[in-house]
């Protein structure tokens, strides 16, 4: 198990006992006066660990502090990836067309999208938290008594800001006219609406000032962040600096870039901090790979959101990211033809296919009842379809798409999602069907090989199955350093999933300081180019050494289509588009504008609109164009 933070994990399991996320309601998103409630001031853990849990957790109605929507969907990862992943090429969501269907799918937004009050609502109760934090430890709230609990709740604090920070990354991205709180903003009030570029200099200036404090080479402990991640979303906010202010700031995202590849861009098998499997970062022991877990070789996740089977669980996460586009369709386990009537120790036969023959019956009457439960099966529940991780499959030739959840040792799917086709033509296939390839990024994917299609012929739930490659990313299997499962480690209970979900990856860092340099930001080509190799190095699990997917030069283009590869599903790909001029014209998709063969999107879709709910609520301008 885990051994994340005890508070955290405490609060997972107890919901928001001691935080205040449940004080929130509809119009006033802020959480209450700590001054109204019990004494706290004993508890500054508890309470700061509540910010993480509204970054982790939060999932079923009636247990998520976003009133009169779904609490799955407002759980902040998967609020951000809803609004960065779904309305692009790289996914869709099938079900629920009051809220997505072709015009959300499509790019095209509305204020009454219940999807987009979600997102919001999440944005706005975190940024709260952390401000409130703030408040309280400026305000003298908590009993500190000694030097140690001071020191804490400064560290705390810097924490609190880093994580602020992120929230108005997300901001930036998708308004023009942005509600803005700091820890000057009284507890309570209504959030000053200011424009992008004011509140672009705001939060770098505070994100400046908490790398500066950090101290370098801070490490936090797992599941909390420091220095790498606070500079890594500073990065983030630079490398789009000319979609929030008009004015480019390349230069310094490769500055902070570059300071955190000199930090944590060594060692490891490749020798530049780069875990050795990409499908590892990705599993239910990801968490060897976060940074501040103790005994880590290296430390690719610089930012997790932490997640448990047991203790912290989700409907958003890595969870989320396996059941989103998973289920069972078309395929059972082999029936094995009954072969001993007598009661055997265990022993097996191995056939010439490689398939497990179980010869253990108890006595007669089970063995009998073997028979017949074979002899009534359908002839294809005979027949060994494919055997995966040592266990034989047959697929009902009836079916449609053949997938298991046990594939991915998942326990449940809700089959949600599929990719677009433009998305999957990105990757580099050795067949006409894209259902082969040498990059281990889609080893997970469900693709023609098992009767999935790439085409995209509606965005519907009913046709799941022939309307879309799915493309997996997560799964609750746990991994060895090579990448090859290691079931002994993985998870047995799996009514939920077991990994960390990977927020922001040392590969990421990579790329921005690739794109800048690229950009004119400083560097040389030569290390872009190298940067970009190292990832493509590991993405087809070539050995230390081993140049064979190298590039000799480096284009933007080509850097934009490895970043789409090596960061799908990583809540990045709208903002992507947009900076790179990509998102209403340039560059068309399936379903783009709500057309199945795409179209254009108008600029103004480039932002979103402030929900109607808040917007009754407050005396906001409603963002421009809507």
């Amino acid at each position: 198990m885990k051994t994340f933070n005890k508070i955290l994990l405490g609060l997972g399991m107890m919901g928001s006992v001691l935080g205040f996320s449940s004080c929130v309601n509809d119009l006033d998103l802020s959480p209450c006066d700590p001054s109204q409630k019990t004494d706290v001031s004993k508890d500054m853990d508890a309470v700061f660990a509540d910010i993480y849990l509204n970054f982790s957790t939060y999932g079923a109605n009636g247990n998520s502090p976003v009133g009169g929507f779904d609490g799955g969907m407002a759980a902040f990862q998967r609020a951000m990836f809803i609004a960065e992943e779904i309305p692009t090429d790289e996914a869709s969501w099938l079900w629920d067309p009051a809220d997505y269907g072709a015009s959300y799918n499509g790019g095209l937004f509305n204020p009454n999208q219940g999807c987009l009050y979600g997102f919001y609502s999440r944005l706005i109760i975190n940024i709260t938290l952390c401000n409130q934090f703030i408040q309280n430890v400026e305000k003298g709230y908590f009993d500190l008594p000694t030097a140690e609990d001071q020191a804490r709740a400064q560290q705390y604090v810097l924490q609190a800001k880093a994580l602020w920070g992120a929230c108005y990354y997300y901001m930036l991205s998708f308004y023009d006219k942005v509600p803005f709180a700091d820890a000057t903003t009284p507890i309570g009030a209504m959030p000053e609406q200011l424009s992008r570029t004011e509140v672009y200099n705001r939060v770098v200036a505070t994100l400046e000032d908490v790398v500066a404090a950090f101290g370098a080479n801070q490490v936090p402990v797992y599941g909390y962040v420091g220095l790498d991640m606070a500079e890594s979303v500073l990065a983030k906010i630079y490398l789009n600096a000319e979609v929030f202010t008009g004015t480019p700031a390349y230069d310094k995202c490769y500055q902070h870039s570059k300071n955190v590849i000199d930090r944590l861009g060594n060692g490891g098998y490749y020798g530049n901090g780069l875990a050795r499997s990409y499908n590892a970062l990705f599993g239910a022991n990801n968490d060897q790979y976060v940074i501040g877990n103790a005994g880590n070789e290296v430390n690719e996740i610089i930012w997790s959101i932490v997640g448990n089977e047991v203790n912290l669980t989700s409907f958003s996460g890595s969870g989320f990211m396996q059941a989103g586009w998973i289920g069972d369709n078309g395929v059972s386990q082999t029936l094995a033809k009954p072969t001993k009537t007598e009661a055997l120790d265990g022993t097996t036969e191995e056939t010439a296919d490689g398939y497990i023959i179980y010869k253990y019956y108890a006595d007669a009457s089970e063995y009998d009842d073997a028979v017949k439960t074979y002899d009534d099966a359908k002839a294809w529940q005979k027949i060994i379809s494919e055997v995966v991780n040592g266990v034989a499959y047959s697929f009902d030739p009836s079916g449609t798409g053949y997938i298991s959840q046990e594939w991915y040792n998942a326990g449940y799917g809700w089959k949600c999602m599929v990719a677009r086709k433009s998305f999957v033509r990105k990757f580099e296939w050795d067949d006409v069907n894209m259902s082969v390839s040498q990059d281990r990024r889609v080893a997970l994917w469900q693709t023609s090989a098992h009767g999935f299609t790439a085409e995209n012929i509606s965005l519907i739930g009913d046709d799941w199955g022939k309307n879309g490659y799915l493309c997996p990313k997560y799964s609750n299997w746990a991994y060895n350093d090579d990448g090859t499962i290691n079931k002994a480690a993985s998870p047995t209970n799996i009514g939920s999933a077991a990994g960390d979900y990977a927020a922001i990856r040392l590969a990421e860092v990579y790329l921005m300081a690739a794109e800048a340099i690229l950009q004119g930001g400083g560097g040389s080509q030569a290390d872009a180019l190298k940067y970009v190799n190292w990832i493509r190095q590991r993405a087809y699990a070539d050995p230390a050494g081993d140049t064979s997917h190298y590039w000799t030069s480096l284009t933007m283009n080509d850097l934009q289509n490895e970043r789409c590869r090596e960061l799908y599903q990583e809540n990045v790909r709208r903002s992507d588009l947009i900076r790179w001029n990509l998102w209403s014209t340039g560059y068309t998709w399936e379903w783009k504008g709500a057309v199945q063969n795409g179209t254009n999107l108008p600029e103004y879709t480039k932002l979103f609109p402030i929900p109607t709910r808040v917007m009754t609520a407050s005396n906001f301008e409603q963002t421009t164009g809507y």
